[in-house]
């Protein structure tokens, strides 16, 4: 629960530096900036800082065969299914909480709220289970996005960053994985 209170306090305090958007113009062309910077700071923060840890990852020579700038680009869109219109902050923590919790009814109402968002007016509830929806689903829906601009070996990566599959064939999925997981 401590590192989720953290988390919290991260995410309150999120911000960009200089250095960070240097960082992202070397590595994202304009269109996957545009999937970037379409999430909200705290997740733009969260991404940046999976990025940095894969660098140091590969700088410790553990893996082999790693494309560093696939890897890269593959970090800092990894959450890009989770854009800033369809969660907010409190969704997030309300979705992790109900997770934690409740983790057979959260997927539920999670499973239930899919049809919901084509529906521009949603009520207060349906929101809150179509924010479910997007933390459950945010690494298939980004993968969907990057398959729509062409990007299909990252979007291959990023679909599979929060399933329990054996990754061994997949260097960057492996070091994606880890690196989230240490963020």
């Amino acid at each position: 629960m401590i590192k989720r209170i953290r988390q919290f306090w991260r995410a309150i305090k999120a911000k960009l530096t200089v250095e960070d958007k240097v960082f992202i113009d070397k590595y994202l062309n304009d269109e996957e900036q545009k999937l970037f910077f379409a999430m909200r700071v705290y997740d733009q923060r969260h991404v940046l800082n999976v990025a940095y840890t894969a660098q140091k990852i590969i700088e410790q020579k553990q893996y082999e065969n790693v494309d560093c700038n696939l890897l890269i680009r593959a970090c800092l869109l990894h959450d890009v299914g989770r854009t800033a219109k369809d969660i907010c902050l409190m969704d997030k923590v309300t979705s992790v909480l109900l997770g934690k919790f409740l983790p057979q009814k959260s997927k539920q109402w999670a499973s239930e709220a899919e049809k919901l968002k084509l529906n521009k007016s949603k009520s207060f509830w349906q929101k809150r289970r179509y924010a479910l929806y997007i933390y459950y689903n945010h690494a298939q829906l980004g993968a969907e996005k990057l398959n729509e601009l062409g990007l299909n070996n990252i979007a291959e990566i990023i679909r599979y960053h929060h399933e329990k599959i054996d990754c061994k064939a997949c260097s960057e999925l492996q070091i994606l994985c880890l690196a989230d997981s240490l963020n």
